[in-house]
């Protein structure tokens, strides 16, 4: 994965995030539905932006994450 495709993904779950969180206090959204647009998209937001940090600006190979 390349450094610009992990950041993008980590704006778009960051991005997600907001808008459910917004969404459900204005009353627009279910607050069922932001909760589960909040559990799916943190993880991946959050791996997302290891990733980004963990990756070089070459083509090298991104570093095991582990378990």
């Amino acid at each position: 994965m390349e450094k610009t495709t992990a950041l993008g993904i980590a704006v778009l779950c960051g991005a997600a995030m907001l808008l459910s969180a917004a969404g459900a206090a204005a009353g627009a959204v279910p607050p069922i539905l932001a909760a589960a647009v909040l559990v799916l998209a943190f993880p991946a937001g959050t791996i997302a932006l290891f990733v980004w940090w963990s990756a070089g600006e070459g083509e090298e190979d991104i570093p095991f994450l582990g378990y």
